[in-house]
């Protein structure tokens, strides 16, 4: 390789575990086998492993003042004091504020309470969620974590480039993210990277359902199957992870000279990974030995990597329900009391656990998957392309046996083939690889065309205005009088922009102008500022007030270059006071999964735009 080449980095920032996969121009060449994975981890007890624990502790110091130590991943062991940090990931998604269900996963990974006693009410108090470590924002714990995958990962790559050729390589980074993540929670997610230090010449998101997607068709396209799929062909690819499980359509629509498909039907997605199956065998072991005895295991012991969990992740990663071979052993801590017990299946502290038990311990978090993938199913049905010939399976969930078995039992009986790629827990990293490669130019300059060709917009968008007030028409809360002019005018009446199930090809992104007017006088700040709306209901609202609009970002528009000649002047008739009076057009570009703004005004741009998530 030469000086000053790309190499494209994925970051697969999961709940439970992190990886980190890279592939330079050369090795491009051979398509996907070209994508190599960091799998030395520091901490790690195997000579290999595909994904990083994603947890944190801060080890307090033993002199005044001091900077604490940081334990991350591999490093935190089961004898670790300090609290640990997890699902730092969720914590960036504020639909996750003052959910009672995110709070008693809390509880589970981090043992922060005794057993499961945890008050609804105290969980409803309590907004904004459980308390973070002092000083520390959820933006700060995973920009952190990332600092030390980061610095781990280019260690490996190093000792792979030499590190003056590494050094001097075009690095360009893609940030996988949930199908369900929001705006916000992008926004945060991306500065949580650029604060761990990822100095790349461009660092660009991708959502981890279509990442994999890329991965799985392009594998497929290059292997033995590749006759297996053809134009017109419609699939259903199902990332389950260790905390969100999404859900992606596509069609394909060619194969040659380039592969391309579309968005078949919205994306989905919900809250039901591995991580969630841990939580049912907790609830389980509770009622299963005693809430009096389960509440005298110390906190450390039923956290995330402690012996006891560990025990179980590993057996839950390999259960297949076979009735045969499927009884799981795990050493119960000896603080519960329980040395034998015959009816409870306890044995020199150990727990053996039947198929059937297992069963149920996996089956909320199974059923709901299987009600997503029915939904997506369904949403490709009532499209018109017909029933899905293939669902893919995929994620560090989608490896599990049963949960494979599962799936197949449902696609089985309605004609649908059961597929999962080669090692399907990096996946994600691997096609976020894949898809930093699509984003770049060849060796002529041409730009390379990318998997995917359209997308489908997953919300309807929109934005506020005010508008004459008709009282035939609007809702008598939304008058008001404009200080400025004396009339009556309806505020917060929805524009709506963009409809959820619209088509946004990536060849030609989706431009859309906002025209936002604004009075102000000579001696005021000049900015101008509009609202973007989102709704996720089938039916768009009109009015703003509506709980289905639901607030996306602020955006503001800083328009002191233009010069005050330029702008029309009145008077105002209750103060005499002149002012200005100006339209401008906050332009919108929806393009992959990100959204950005331009302020312009006759056609011109200028100034800058700033965005604000905060509500």
């Amino acid at each position: 390789m030469a000086q000053g080449e790309r190499l494209v980095i994925g970051l697969d920032f999961g709940t439970t575990y992190s990886g980190v996969a890279y592939c330079d121009e050369n090795a491009a060449r051979e398509g996907t086998a070209g994508v190599k994975l960091i799998e030395s981890w520091p901490g790690s007890k195997v000579g290999t492993s595909e994904k990083v624990p994603s947890r944190i502790a801060y080890q307090t110091p033993t002199t005044s003042g001091a900077t604490p130590t940081i334990l991350w991943g591999n490093q935190i062991k089961h004898t670790t004091k300090a609290t640990v940090h997890a699902c730092m990931k969720l914590r960036l998604d504020e639909k996750m504020k003052g959910s009672q269900e995110f709070r008693m996963l809390l509880a589970f990974l981090t043992s922060r309470v005794n057993g499961l006693d945890i008050d609804p009410s105290d969980v409803l108090d309590e907004p904004d969620g459980p308390p973070e470590y002092p000083g520390k924002s959820p933006v700060d714990m995973v920009s952190d974590y990332l600092t030390r995958v980061r610095e781990a990962a280019w260690k490996e790559m190093e000792k792979t480039y030499g590190a003056e050729l590494f050094a001097s390589l075009r690095r360009e980074l893609v940030v996988t993210v949930p199908a369900v993540w929001s705006e916000r929670a992008k926004d945060l997610t991306l500065k949580a990277v650029q604060r761990a230090g990822f100095k790349c010449s461009q660092i660009n998101l991708v959502t981890e359902p279509e990442a994999a997607a890329i991965y799985t068709l392009k594998h497929m396209r290059e292997g033995p199957n590749r006759h297996d799929i053809k134009v017109g062909d419609v699939f259903v690819l199902c990332d389950a992870g260790g905390g969100t499980v999404d859900l992606i359509s596509y069609k394909i629509t060619q194969i040659e000279p380039h592969f391309r498909v579309e968005e078949a039907a919205i994306g989905s997605g919900d809250k039901c990974g591995a991580t969630y199956v841990d939580k049912e065998f907790l609830a389980w072991l509770e009622r299963w030995i005693g809430s009096e005895a389960y509440s005298k295991i110390p906190n450390e012991k039923t956290r995330h990597g402690s012996q006891m969990m560990t025990a179980f992740e590993n057996a839950k990663f390999s259960f297949s329900g076979n009735p045969d071979d499927d009884e799981i052993e795990i050493r119960i801590p000896g603080e519960a009391g329980i040395s034998h017990d015959e009816d409870l299946n306890i044995d020199d502290q150990v727990l053996t656990i039947n198929t059937n038990q297992m069963e149920q311990i996996f089956l909320p978090s199974v059923n709901r998957t299987l009600e997503l993938i029915d939904g997506q199913v369904d949403s490709v049905i009532k499209n018109g392309l017909g029933k899905p010939k293939m669902v893919f399976v995929v994620g560090g969930f989608g490896r599990n046996p049963y949960l494979y078995r599962k799936v197949q039992e449902y696609c089985q009986p309605r004609g649908i083939e059961t597929r999962q790629p080669p090692r399907p827990w990096s996946a994600v990293a691997r096609g976020a690889v894949c898809r930093g490669l699509e984003l770049g130019v060849n060796s002529t300059g041409t730009k390379i065309a990318g998997v995917v060709a359209v997308r489908l917009s997953r919300k309807h968008y929109g934005t506020p205005l005010a508008q004459s007030w008709r009282p035939s028409v609007h809702h008598p809360d939304d008058m008001f009088i404009d200080e400025y002019t004396g009339l009556k005018m309806a505020k917060g009446q929805m524009n709506w922009l963009v409809d959820m199930g619209d088509r946004l090809p990536e060849d030609i992104p989706r431009v859309l102008s906002v025209d936002v007017s604004t009075h102000f006088e000579a001696d005021e700040t000049r900015e101008i500022g509009a609202t973007l709306v989102g709704c996720s209901e089938e039916v768009a609202p009109r009015r703003f007030a509506d709980d289905a609009a639901q607030v996306i970002c602020r955006v503001r528009g800083d328009f002191s270059d233009v010069p005050l000649s330029s702008l029309p002047k009145s008077r105002n008739p209750k103060t005499g006071k002149e002012f200005y009076e100006a339209t401008f057009k906050l332009q919108a570009t929806f393009a992959n999964t990100q959204i950005t703004w331009k302020l312009l005004f006759r056609g011109k741009e200028y100034g800058s735009t700033s965005v604000s998530y905060d509500d």
